[in-house]
């Protein structure tokens, strides 16, 4: 059967399996067979109501809670360091969990969860807090939007549109124009700082890096590449007391070149924000995560299992 006929044939039987049979049996069957591992991201678990308009997507620590437990009923949640270097066959699935950014919630909301259920978890930092930077770009243009609406937080940074989707893809395209919106915040950011991220390390949790300055790298010339990857490293290692193995991409953006990169840098994986799997020849420095949001636990079920057969 070629690979997309394999596709349907699975989407199909999973979602007979949720009419006739918990979706958790076919998941364990899809998953043995195919003998994957599935890595996940999450940017921000809070217990706050979120903004209409999301840059950022959310999930409450209730459903990510749900999400985990779900996991870890089909299958293996495992540090993110043994999906890397072991990538055998296993009579389970596995899974490691990634958090992305330096949101004090990451602290908050989440890592509670992960105590309670012993599940090891990656979060992937700026340390925008041991440098002194206020918040990201993408919470300030949260801000803006949900004060003015979307057509006027358009013209304060020069562009003329009415859909949120147009306004966060010309931020992301444009350096300068994530620094004029980054300037205009008089906040005080809502991040992790020292404390939580030592905290975070003493417990159990890895550390990996995600640039300072959270800039698309497939936009820089080199030297700014390796600038993004270096720059700020270490002194988030200064704080856990290990060096940062684990590099993700901001917005999971990366090509050959950035990947040499990364390898250059030392980093041991680099990880993207492509929705897929993990099999064993895949390139250590063009991985993929999926996000998966805020699916309920049967569709969250189902994506997955999708995503481990192809």
């Amino acid at each position: 059967m070629s690979s997309a006929g394999m596709g349907a044939a699975v989407k199909r039987l999973v979602r007979t399996s949720l009419r006739a049979r918990p979706v958790r049996d076919s998941v364990r069957a899809i998953a043995a067979l195919r003998g994957r591992s599935l890595v996940f991201v999450y940017h921000r678990v809070t217990a706050t109501e979120p903004p209409l308009y999301e840059v950022v997507p959310s999930v409450s620590p209730t459903l990510f809670q749900r999400q985990l437990e779900a996991l870890a009923d089909v299958g293996d949640i495992v540090p993110l360091d043994e999906i890397v270097r072991d990538r055998d066959r296993h009579s389970r699935p596995r899974f490691a969990i990634t958090l992305d950014d330096d949101f004090a919630t990451h602290f908050e909301d989440a890592f509670p969860a992960l105590i309670r259920l012993g599940v090891p978890a990656t979060f992937f930092l700026s340390g925008r807090s041991l440098h002194g930077l206020g918040p990201y770009w993408f919470e300030q243009l949260e801000r803006l939007v949900a004060e003015r609406g979307i057509e006027a937080a358009a013209r304060l940074v020069g562009l003329a549109t009415d859909r949120i989707e147009d306004l966060i893809v010309a931020c992301e395209r444009d350096p300068a124009l994530q620094e004029r919106l980054e300037a205009k915040s008089h906040d005080a950011p809502r991040h992790l700082g020292r404390q939580e991220i030592q905290a975070l390390s003493d417990a159990g949790m890895s550390i990996g890096f995600h640039t300072l300055r959270h800039k698309i790298l497939v936009g820089l010339d080199d030297e700014g590449v390796v600038a993004a990857l270096t720059v700020g490293r270490k002194e988030i290692e200064d704080v856990i007391g290990r060096p940062l193995g684990h590099f993700a991409y901001p917005h999971g953006k990366a090509d050959r070149r950035t990947a040499d990169k990364a390898k250059a840098a030392g980093y041991e994986s680099a990880w993207t924000g492509r929705p897929q799997a993990m099999r064993r020849g895949d390139d250590q420095y063009l991985l993929g995560r999926w996000e998966p949001g805020e699916l309920g636990v049967d569709d969250f079920l189902v994506g997955m299992a999708i995503r481990l057969s192809r």
